[in-house]
């Protein structure tokens, strides 16, 4: 701590203090005391005072000990002030850190002199040993409190939901009534009109400010999509697909592919079947209505009714089964120029690609042979 401000401010104190009691204890005679007593008692005022001189001298010493530091490293010590947070609970932590050593001396300190109010919740950054006074100025200026968290691609909007839940981010509830409520994704999604979140909770990392509402969380997301959409859309075409329907096929081609450098060429296979009527036949979307990932999915599975599942419906299911980033959306809205129509996963997440059902047929048995 810097002496010659903690002594100007315990001065201060002192002062305010030492005129209360000479005020009051005057008042106070003059009210209940004769004045031929009054006079005699006055002897004892001296007296009193210098007691009182004595006491405040020994808590402002008490104060001014119980500021300093305990630890004296130079170690950075990251401080979380919770919004809310009383004057005691921060004293204890400032306690808890080693930044000073009696939390109660902070308690008083605070009072004392009237900055009650000026202590602000956020996260701060402070060193150990640095003088309180510093400590105190810094508490003063509200740094916010932030959590990153990192949303990889290909993640439904049920998982992500799970995800900030688990990090204490959301109301698990509030967050999924959002993400059906039309009327506020068209807030910021009203060029795709669509049913749910699914496929706009853009895949990035992100800091979400501490006590960030519902509404507020999920708008950083919408923006964030929309400000890669914008970025991609003006050198790429859709074709005649809907902005919705590009969102859906870049979500089925994200739970499909694998390599960056094959999701143009699943696009272009996915496109191709669409424009000759054949259907889709992603086994990505049928563990989408399934609502499960599987390793492997069963002829029983493939019969599930469900308009996600594109081995009985033709054409591109009703929405997003996913949240597709960059790559993905790129290669929907500019696939590549190739007449394959299927392809089948090799072990190390490559494709085989075929033109023919003859050759997606021979692709499947070598693949068997070689395992």
């Amino acid at each position: 701590m810097q002496k010659p401000e903690i002594f100007l401010t315990c001065a201060s104190i002192f002062r305010r203090c030492l005129n209360f009691c000479r005020v009051n204890l005057q008042k106070a005679l003059k009210r209940i005391v004769p004045d031929p007593v009054r006079m005699r008692w006055g002897r004892l005022l001296q007296p009193v005072c210098l007691l009182l001189v004595v006491f405040f001298c020994g808590q402002i010493a008490w104060i001014y000990y119980g500021l300093k530091p305990s630890t004296v490293s130079g170690q950075t010590i990251r401080l979380d002030v919770p919004r809310g947070s009383s004057v005691k609970e921060v004293g204890r932590l400032l306690e808890k850190e080693g930044l000073i050593r009696n939390s109660n001396s902070f308690v008083w300190y605070v009072y004392l002199t009237g900055k009650v109010k000026a202590i602000k919740a956020g996260r701060y950054h402070l060193t150990a040993g640095m003088p309180f006074t510093r400590i105190f100025r810094e508490l003063q200026q509200g740094r916010p409190i932030y959590h990153r968290v990192t949303i990889p691609e290909g993640l439904t909007q049920k998982e992500i939901t799970e995800l900030l839940a688990k990090r204490g981010l959301i109301d698990k509830e509030r967050f999924e009534a959002l993400l059906s409520d039309r009327d506020f994704l068209h807030i910021y999604l009203e060029e795709f009109k669509p049913r749910s979140g699914e496929g706009f909770l853009f895949p990035d990392t992100y800091d979400f400010a501490d006590q960030a509402s519902e509404e507020e969380i999920l708008g950083v997301f919408f923006r964030r999509f929309l400000q890669v959409w914008n970025e991609i859309t003006p050198t790429h075409t859709g074709g005649n697909l809907s902005p919705l329907q590009v969102v859906t096929l870049a979500s089925i081609i994200e739970r499909e592919a694998k390599k960056e450098e094959e999701r143009p060429i699943i696009a272009a296979v996915f496109l191709n079947r669409l424009r000759l009527g054949y259907p889709l036949q992603s086994c990505a979307t049928v563990m989408y209505a399934l609502g499960e990932r599987k390793t492997r999915l069963l002829y029983e599975d493939l019969r599930i009714e469900s308009p996600y599942n594109t081995y009985l419906y033709r054409g591109l299911p009703p929405g997003p089964i996913a949240n597709p980033g960059r790559a993905s959306l790129a290669a929907a809205l500019r696939p590549a120029d190739t007449d394959y129509l299927y392809f089948v996963a090799r072990p190390d997440g490559t494709h085989s690609f075929s033109r023919t059902y003859r050759e997606h047929l021979r692709a499947q048995y070598e693949l068997r042979t070689q395992r």
